[in-house]
């Protein structure tokens, strides 16, 4: 998730992630996101972790076993990825403390939903995680995640296509983003998120059951 487009998609394992520019990005290496960090980090290993257990409330064991790490990654605007069951944070911005202020620009560029009163940890924890439920839920329905965002865009009565314009710039990059954006609305704003975030999140949770 990032102040770019397509993030991690076409190298590596990585399915998602935000990036700086129209460019790729590819994990270089990475280390157990554990809470000695935190210290540097303004408190960021617990708010991704309090982050996924947010989430595993209320999505389930969908998220339970999901690893969190940090990572190093050749395009320094990426703020986090996710691939392989974990969830990539880039260490730059853990350590410099400033991924809130990162997340922000995006948010007035309108490149990202707001993040309400979230920090820009847990707004970038919950769009990573959302990759995950999206990735699971088609899994277990048989489905693609475009046919997810479809099934809630029936019933707030917007069309497929048009499901990510109301959510964000990146949600429009392909319908793996739509859902992770919509996840990190959600998570960050509640009530006051989009419809089509809503419906995307409550078609997804309706899958998982």
């Amino acid at each position: 998730m990032g102040r770019g487009s397509s993030g991690l998609g076409d190298e590596g394992p990585f399915g998602g992630g935000m990036t700086g520019d129209n460019a790729s990005a590819t994990v270089k290496s990475s280390h157990p996101l554990i809470d000695a960090i935190s210290s540097g980090g303004g408190g960021f290993a617990n708010e991704i972790q309090n982050t996924r257990d947010a989430f595993e409330r209320e999505y389930g064991s969908a998220v339970k076993r999901m690893n969190l790490s940090l990572a190093t990654f050749n395009e320094p605007g990426v703020l986090g990825a996710y691939g392989g069951d974990t969830l990539f944070m880039n260490e730059k911005y853990v350590k410099n403390a400033n991924l809130t202020e990162a997340m922000q620009a995006s948010v007035t560029s309108g490149y990202h939903p707001s993040i309400g009163n979230k920090t820009g940890a847990e707004a970038v924890a919950a769009h990573e995680i959302g990759h995950r439920l999206g990735e699971i839920a088609a899994a277990q329905a048989g489905i693609s995640e475009k046919e997810i965002v479809a099934r809630a865009g029936k019933k707030v009565r917007i069309k497929t296509e048009n499901m990510a314009g109301h959510i964000s710039g990146y949600a429009r990059s392909n319908y793996s983003e739509t859902i992770a954006e919509a996840s990190s609305d959600v998570f960050c704003n509640g009530k006051k998120a989009s419809k089509a975030s809503k419906a995307i999140m409550a078609e997804v949770k309706s899958i998982l059951g």
